[in-house]
């Protein structure tokens, strides 16, 4: 453990930007210091394609991710401000101390709480350090592997040769898991202490920390889910046949009833007056319009003539011509207006009432004639009269 200090604590010293001077003797080894304040945005870069250990959810060819329980967490993905970093600074002396007296568990919370604010290589090597002190040998190959690619990418060498030999000493005491399942799984779940594999590693060797494991296992497609415990010795491999019962028979697929015709829909409510009768009493205000206001300008011509020439005694005469005229332009004004009206409701019943059904194209046969419709006969009087003047409609539309 002379290492420790000496290593790691110095890196994360000089990175994070205060000297090492107050904690450790000058390293022994050389090792290379980063320029402090680089730790702001640091990151560990992905491990090197290693063996598959349990807890992982990749394939084995996939670069490594953080598995269940795993303390090598990623940097925050802000930068952290000089108070966190301060902290940071703070709690690194912290955890030192508390690896000194042995008590790895508090050291272990410690750095984690520091890898919530920024990660360096160093204090990913402190990381396995405390999980190896505690029997967590998965987890402590995790946190080398981790540290060594950091600190090769940063050229800290003496840290990355210092993380490598541990990695190799506690690869001796890993035990390594195979399953074995049926070809045709599919939908396959498999835990190793409750953590998902990735069904990818199925069949690969996985490595497991010394000890007890549960092992569970199951398919879609196989009706028995299989579980062991497991004793893996150090240094073994255990060959587990994961027994997943019968295969699950194919749902019989229900016979799909032909579609039923949709029910026809109840034709739309017709408008209560036909639209014939509005077009036809529009088209009748309109003539006794045209009318009355031929009237009118007959008799206005004629009173502008006789008043142009009043003869003796004519007054009363002028004067009636000139009260029927008004009445007849009055009259003729009024019906004029009445037709547009009657016209555009008329227009508008016809765009809002249904169209009849077209006959389907396979219908047999002509079409049936419409029935003709007797005809009617429709008479149009004008009348004149003291009162007024008008159009008289007679007959059927």
């Amino acid at each position: 453990m002379e290492h420790r200090i000496t290593i790691g604590g110095v890196v994360f010293f000089a990175v994070v930007g205060v000297g090492p001077a107050a904690f450790a003797d000058p390293s022994p080894e050389g090792a290379e210091r980063v320029a402090p304040g680089a730790i702001a945005g640091d990151t560990a870069a992905p491990a090197a394609p290693r063996q598959p250990i349990a807890g992982d959810t990749a394939a084995p060819a996939a670069p490594r991710q953080p598995v269940a329980g795993d303390t090598a967490a990623s940097a925050a993905p802000r930068q952290p401000s000089p108070a966190e970093l301060a902290s940071a600074r703070h709690l690194f002396s912290l955890g030192l101390a508390a690896e000194d007296q042995g008590r790895w568990a508090e050291a272990l919370e410690i750095y984690e709480r520091i890898s919530k604010i920024v990660v360096s290589p160093p204090l990913l090597y402190h990381l396995g350090v405390c999980h190896e002190a505690l029997g967590h040998v998965v987890e402590a190959l995790n946190a080398f592997e981790l540290a060594t690619s950091g600190a090769t990418a940063r050229k800290e060498l003496a840290l990355a040769r210092e993380s490598r030999s541990r990695i190799e000493k506690l690869r001796a005491r890993t035990s390594q898991i195979v399953l074995r399942l049926p070809g045709d799984a599919t939908g396959v779940r498999v835990e190793i202490d409750g953590a998902p594999i990735h069904p990818a590693l199925v069949g690969a060797a996985i490595l497991v920390s010394p000890g007890a494991r549960r092992i569970a296992v199951s398919a879609e497609n196989y009706a028995e889910r299989f579980e062991a415990t497991v004793q893996a010795e150090t240094g073994a491999v255990v060959e587990l046949q994961a027994e997943l019962g019968r295969k699950r028979a194919l749902a019989a697929l229900r016979p799909i009833a032909p579609a039923r015709p949709a029910p026809p829909r109840a034709p739309a409510p017709g408008p209560s007056v036909p639209p014939v009768a509005v077009l036809g009493a529009a088209a009748a205000l309109g003539a006794g319009a045209v009318v009355t206001g031929a009237m009118a300008y007959d008799v206005r011509h004629t009173f502008l003539k006789k008043n142009a020439n009043p003869a003796p005694g004519s007054l009363a005469e002028r004067q009636a011509l000139r009260d029927r005229g008004q009445a007849l332009a009055v009259t003729s004004t009024a019906l004029t207006g009445a037709a547009l009206v009657a016209g555009g409701f008329a227009a508008y019943l016809f765009w809002t009432s249904p169209s009849p059904p077209a006959a389907p194209e396979h219908a047999a046969g002509p079409r049936p004639l419409p029935a003709p419709r007797a005809p009617g006969l429709t008479a149009l009087s004008p009348w004149v009269g003291a009162d007024g003047a008008g159009v008289a409609v007679q007959g059927a539309l």
